[in-house]
């Protein structure tokens, strides 16, 4: 009989437990990040049942996949806005800088039906102070992403280096409450949010080694987290345009492309060193190209008083950046191709021409000077479109990617109303196994 009891006893004990682990469960329904908790039950010999473990329901490699996607979606969302942006401010209306091409050329070809005409002549030179100021606006936007890109990496690197050290942290706590024998489940479960949140920074990569702690390591680069020991992640100084990160893990360091990172880091250092960085490239090309040609056709004819031409646009070799010749009059604009007859207009129609000439653009291939900014602007949009449909699959991939982990580690309400009803019934069959040993050790008393 006190076998009986004994074993009625742990079966009571295990279905205690089993409900606790379910009220817990339920308690946490709404808890982000919460993972599905149990009890793992076994035979006991001499009969009986013994609670040998507190089991975690969890899939590390659907928890690596959750990881992955979040990193690629995170890559592809930190860019949206910086593309919406440069769209709006390029684009191909009135005030961009086709805008300022088409109003250039459009003054010369004014000019044409009357080449002494003095306001036609001025207004040639307002159209370029024009165009240089759009030229100035669209650097301007363009550096000016450039600049907000390195802050977003600055700060977002310094959120690494915090995510690191709370991983690391927790790495130390879950090795030491393992070792005592205590449940690590919300430690692991803290520590996986913070994982989580690494991955929108970066792409990682996660191990978990035996006594519970995890290493972590960027997915095409060095580690991010050893142990109990975190790196930092630091903006190196701009130098040619691109990212540059440096990783410091212990006494090493580790230089690295911002767009090794992956994640928003990768994102936005993948958009500053190919979309700004080629944007950049185009606008000073074409602005040096218009400048030179429309340059070398108004120095090879005469202005209105039989003086060669002057240059209209100076252009800085170093940045392609184009001004108004602060020398130029309206007098020395060189329209004529005879010195003596300001009426002649031949030469005026050669520089007219160079709209439609063309030139090599690294990247767009052979366009004409009056058709560029438009390729310029459809790349960016290709560019742009093609980021959102990247970002779209990104977010379904990782929406399953969640879902596939929730149907192991998420808490089913359902579930666990069924899990409760089966336990309590469990637990008062063992109360009343229990009743009976009293019962029948009570009658045997009663017998002596």
């Amino acid at each position: 009989m006190m076998n009986i009891t004994h074993i009625g006893l742990s079966g009571l004990l295990a279905s205690q437990a089993g409900m606790d682990m379910s009220a817990r469960n339920t308690a946490n329904l709404n808890t982000p990040g919460y993972t599905r908790q149990g009890t793992l039950v076994t035979a006991r010999a001499g009969g009986g049942v013994a609670v040998t473990a507190l089991t975690r329901f969890e899939d590390r490699y659907k928890s690596q996949q959750v990881w992955n996607t979040t990193a690629r979606a995170a890559s592809y969302s930190a860019t949206e806005p910086y593309f919406a942006q440069l769209e709006e401010v390029m684009g191909l209306e009135d005030g961009s800088v086709k805008g300022g091409i088409d109003a250039f050329f459009a003054s010369l070809d004014e000019v044409s039906t009357s080449p002494t005409s003095v306001p036609l002549r001025q207004q040639v030179i307002s159209a370029a102070e024009g165009l240089v100021k759009r030229f100035d606006s669209l650097r301007q936007t363009l550096y000016g992403q450039l600049d907000a890109v390195r802050q977003q990496v600055a700060a977002s690197a310094g959120q690494v280096g915090n995510l690191t050290a709370t991983v690391a942290r927790l790495n130390e706590r879950i090795a030491e409450t393992a070792a005592l024998g205590g449940s690590t489940s919300e430690l692991v479960d803290q520590r996986d949010r913070a994982l989580t949140e690494l991955a929108g920074l970066v792409e990682i990569r996660v191990v978990e080694n035996g006594d519970g702690t995890v290493d972590v390591a960027l997915a095409k680069g060095p580690p991010l987290v050893a142990g109990k020991l975190a790196a930092r992640l630091e903006l190196l100084p701009a130098t040619d345009g691109g990212i540059d990160l440096q990783l410091s893990l212990g006494a090493a360091t580790f230089p690295l492309a911002g767009e090794q990172a992956g994640g928003a880091i990768g994102g936005m250092s993948g958009y500053a060193s190919g979309v700004l960085a080629q944007q950049l490239e185009f606008t000073q090309a074409l602005a040096a190209e218009l400048a030179t040609r429309v340059n070398a056709g108004l120095t090879s004819g005469y202005g209105i008083d039989g003086l060669p031409g002057l240059e209209l646009f100076l252009v800085d070799p170093a940045t392609g950046r184009i001004s108004v010749n602060p020398d130029i009059t309206q007098a020395r604009l060189g329209f004529s191709a005879v010195a003596g007859e300001p009426g002649n207009s031949e030469n005026l129609a050669e520089v007219l021409g160079v709209r439609l000439q063309t030139f090599a653009l690294a990247g767009l291939g052979e366009v004409s000077v009056g058709d560029a900014y438009t390729m310029m602007v459809g790349q960016l949009g290709s560019d742009s479109q093609n980021n959102g449909a990247m970002l779209q699959t990104a977010i379904t991939l990782r929406q399953q990617a969640e879902q596939d982990l929730a149907s192991v580690s998420g808490v089913n309400s359902e579930e666990e109303v069924v899990r409760i009803s089966e336990l309590l019934q469990a637990y008062q069959a063992n109360m009343k196994v229990i009743s009976v040993a009293g019962e029948m050790f009570d009658s045997l008393i009663q017998a002596f």
